[in-house]
């Protein structure tokens, strides 16, 4: 769902959503054309932190891809059309020409259509026949052969995202506060339509031996039996024709990660709970 643009034959999701995605969808709620904001320099400007929900659970499998599908099918279907064109056509003269067959008292125009639609018929009758063989030659090709691509997709994930310092904060929490959203959400592909519920929360900086995020430093974990890490290379900045950059390595944990000593850290309460983030 969150193509990692760094696989090129493979199609590999990130485990989380990355900066740039949540961006994206910043930008879908807003209304704002991704031309305008990837060429603006100051949209990526905001942090933002996350929290895994629920557990990360990935679903792996080959798709089939035919390399020349979508020429091919446009060939088949511009055969098909001229046919049918060339069908209506010659039935629209047929028609026109029995009408002026069945008038008694023709014009000079229209006797001298009557005179030449008979040609016309003919002409579009071979037009007809080579649309129909175009037709059949076309049908009888058959499509390069197919691509297996592997590809990974997550199961129903979850997320509670923070943002901080958005450019357009004040424009988006009204958006935000009556679940309204300019553009459709989707996740990767349009097929995975996505949602969200706006949660209103207060933070502050705190010394915490906690974290509930992600963190950009692993020389402070304590690595513990029982829960599962997994390092992810994102980029944090799009640019221009959707060029990914400023990359970092994230360290995700599928439960509440423990420092080595107390470190400054946002800490953020929501009805639910308060929660101890790093931001990027």
């Amino acid at each position: 769902m969150f193509r990692d643009p760094l696989t090129i034959t493979q199609n590999m999701t990130f485990p989380i959503p990355p900066k740039t995605t949540v961006g994206g969808m910043l930008a879908a709620i807003l209304g704002i054309d991704y031309n305008d904001y990837l060429n603006d320099p100051e949209f990526f400007n905001f942090r933002y932190s996350l929290v895994l929900e629920k557990p990360v659970r990935k679903k792996s499998f080959v798709q089939n891809y035919v390399a020349n599908y979508t020429k091919g099918s446009e060939k088949k279907f511009n055969a098909i059309k001229k046919y049918l064109e060339s069908g209506k056509k010659q039935k629209d003269l047929l028609f026109e020409k029995e009408q002026l067959e069945e008038e008694s008292d023709l014009t000079k125009k229209e006797e001298k259509l009557l005179g030449s639609i008979g040609g016309k018929i003919e002409s579009e009758s071979m037009t007809l026949e080579k649309a129909s063989a175009s037709c059949s030659k076309v049908f009888n090709e058959s499509f390069t052969s197919p691509k297996p691509i592997f590809r990974e997709l997550l199961v129903a994930p979850e997320y509670l995202v923070f943002i901080h310092d958005f450019k357009y904060e004040k424009e988006i929490l009204h958006s935000l506060e009556n679940h309204f959203s300019e553009f459709s959400l989707y996740m990767g592909n349009s097929e995975f339509s996505a949602n969200y519920t706006y949660v209103d929360c207060e933070w502050s900086l705190e010394e915490s031996e906690r974290l509930d995020s992600f963190t950009l430093n692993p020389s402070k974990i304590v690595f513990e039996e029982g829960k599962k890490y997994t390092n992810v290379y994102m980029a944090t900045k799009a640019v221009g024709q959707r060029e990914y950059r400023d990359y970092k390595n994230f360290i995700l944990c599928d439960k509440q990660i423990t420092l080595s000593g107390k470190t400054q850290v946002h800490a953020i309460v929501t009805k639910v709970r308060s929660y101890y983030c790093e931001f990027v």
